[in-house]
């Protein structure tokens, strides 16, 4: 029994049943009933008049074994479950069911093996009662499972089964309408919804006295309609300064939201504050409301277009799974009326933070510790949220984030272009200072940047703003460091611990000519060395267990590495860091995959310019001829 329940937890992998689905299949047992008429035949008609296209799947090598056959027959029969009116699960035909599925070691591709099952379905009366509505359930959780493949219009492989199974259409032509209505998948459902815009920030507790509001006569509630576009509720919305960016969430999850609201599942409260002007905080529950409000707006990131928005595919995502809110709200279609009563009744509970401003801070802290882990990081930056690092931290990211801070300026903005753009994009060969912009918790990298640029409590945000200008400037116009050798490792990801230390690193420089020059004239060497170990700066962090711990001991290594290129010992280096892997021989110890990563690396830095003066790396396309400018 316990192998038969693993065996349908393989095959049932999390998918959310779209309205369309479901509508397919009360059309399939209204037709049984007699009370169904097709309604695409129009489009499956123009579909056939086109020249039938195969799809280009990559060829595999399929086996089957009677475990998998056992696996098959069992999940199909779960399905018939769900969808049977009596008899579920009832058997008519088993060994012919069990056959269908025993050919599929006879075809090349999956895809080809789904869709030759999905209509030899039709042909078989496997169970008793149900059997077109088991065979499209089973061939849609097929697609999801085994190929990056999804139905576009299911109205209309539903209404060819119908036409198949009167013999008006052909098993070719049933093929053809197969064919045409599933497409690739637009991307993957982990991507990251980045919906930081839809709720500005507010500056409170920096700029006014806080005046602290009774709980009575307080709403206990919102619904869908609070939060379209020009209801006040909706524009009374802003998130606290300290409030952790709204891009956390996947488009999966963001889904999920959204379906269990139409459902009437369970959605937590959203937990508010108010301040003396009537603006209601957000203090909990940020990207639950960002993402009702998303659906609600059919906005998943098209005014935020700094942030390389993947709202277009995102959108039409979204449309076809739970559809879209306002065709939906102004629909007269009966599949949505369940649908509309749930938006025009259903409420999100909302419970009330009472106190000041430092209140708030305590509540959002406790919160977050119970619930969603909040780093050290985020901690520090709430209760800093009154000091410049924080201030400029949060005025440089917002540029990309749709959000327009107190303190946001032209600076601010030159700041944020020199951290992120051009945007993270390996097929570009676009490689920001900062990494992307989409990392979890990308405020983290900002604030500790600013940090170690200067921690001074006294300076004021405008110095700091020039001070680190000044720095990057020095970094990227003057040196003109190569980001992707310096800041990106062998699998082409960010490393946070070698923009720390070399931050650090460039601040002695810029104070020490002797130390600048020493860099200029060993820099070919002394990067080829960085490259050859890759891995030491990670090793070094983990070491400090924490990469901003770890930048004063990465920008002492780096100085160390520079003077023993310049005196051609190693000798003190290795002794002092005797637990790093300085064989140069690496290749012999190495893994298959090791192999293959460091061979991929290696490809990586050889397409990277060099400057024409020093043989150094400098940022640009490949053989493009470029010369840094402190070496003019």
């Amino acid at each position: 029994m316990e192998e038969k329940i693993e065996i349908l937890k393989v095959l049932s992998a999390s998918r959310l049943m779209t309205i369309e689905e479901q509508q397919a299949y009360t059309n399939l047992q209204l037709y049984d009933n007699g009370n169904y008429q097709i309604e695409s035949l129009e489009k499956i008609e123009k579909i056939l008049k086109r020249p039938f296209k195969d799809k280009n799947y990559e060829l595999e090598t399929l086996e089957i074994t009677q475990k998998e056959i056992d696996m098959y027959v069992n999940f199909g029969q779960m399905l018939n479950k769900r969808h049977s009116n009596f008899n579920p699960g009832m058997f008519s035909e088993k060994s012919a069911y069990e056959a269908s599925f025993s050919k599929k070691a006879y075809y090349n591709s999956h895809f080809e093996f789904i869709v030759e099952l999905f209509i030899s379905h039709h042909n078989i009366h496997a169970f008793t009662d149900g059997n077109k509505r088991t065979a499209l359930n089973f061939f849609i959780d097929l697609l999801h499972k085994f190929t990056n493949l999804v139905v576009s219009e299911i109205i209309t492989i539903q209404d060819s089964q119908i036409l198949f199974l009167e013999k008006h259409i052909t098993k070719q032509e049933f093929k053809q309408i197969i064919y045409s209505e599933v497409e690739k998948k637009m991307f993957k459902t982990n991507l990251k919804c980045n919906l930081e815009h839809l709720i500005p920030r507010g500056s409170i507790g920096m700029t006014e006295e806080n005046i602290v509001l009774s709980q009575s006569d307080r709403r206990g509630s919102f619904n869908l309609t609070d939060l379209e576009k020009g209801q006040f509720f909706y524009q009374q919305l802003k998130k606290p300064i300290f409030q952790r960016d709204t891009n956390q969430w996947t488009v999966e999850r963001l889904e999920k939201l959204i379906a269990t609201f139409l459902d009437d599942g369970l959605i937590p409260a959203i937990i508010l504050w108010e301040n003396s002007e009537g603006d209601i905080y957000i203090i909990d529950g940020a990207h639950r409301i960002s993402s009702l409000i998303a659906w609600v707006n059919s906005d998943y990131g098209k005014e935020n277009e700094l942030n390389d928005s993947k709202h277009p595919e995102i959108e039409k995502y979204i449309n076809q799974k739970v559809g879209n809110y306002s065709e939906i709200k102004l629909s007269t279609d009966s599949k949505y009326r369940s649908i509309k009563q749930i938006i025009g009744k259903r409420s999100i509970a909302i419970q009330w933070v009472i106190g000041d401003y430092d209140k708030v801070k305590e509540a959002f802290i406790r919160i977050n510790e119970q619930g969603v882990s909040i780093s050290a990081d985020e901690k520090e930056l709430i209760e800093n949220d009154d000091l410049p690092t924080s201030q400029l931290s949060r005025a440089i990211l917002s540029h990309g984030q749709g959000q327009k801070p107190l303190y946001q300026n032209e600076k601010t903005q030159e700041l944020f272009d020199r951290f992120f753009t051009p945007f993270l994009s390996h097929q570009l060969k676009n490689y920001p200072l900062c990494g992307s912009l989409n990392e979890d918790f990308v405020i983290s990298k900002v604030y500790n940047t600013i940090k170690i640029i200067d921690d001074s409590e006294n300076l004021d945000i405008k110095p700091l703003e020039l001070k680190s200008l000044e720095v990057l400037k020095f970094i990227q116009d003057n040196l003109n460091i190569c980001h992707k050798v310096y800041f990106y490792g062998a699998t082409k990801k960010f490393k946070t611990n070698s923009l720390y230390g070399f931050i650090r690193f460039s601040l002695h420089l810029m104070k020490n000519k002797e130390l600048s020059d020493l860099f200029i004239k060993n820099r070919k060497i002394f990067e080829e060395f960085l490259v050859t170990n890759e891995r030491h700066i990670q090793d070094i962090a983990r070491k400090k267990r924490q990469a901003k711990r770890a930048f004063e001991e990465v920008s002492s290594y780096y100085r160390m590495v520079l003077e023993a290129c310049e005196n051609n010992d190693f000798s003190e280096l290795h002794s002092k860091y005797n637990y790093l892997d300085f064989d140069e021989n690496k290749e012999n110890t190495q893994t298959p995959r090791e192999k293959v990563i460091q061979n991929n690396y290696d490809q990586f830095i050889a397409e990277t310019p060099r400057c024409v003066t020093c043989d150094g790396f400098i940022d640009g396309q490949e053989n493009e001829q470029k010369t840094h400018k402190c070496c003019l």
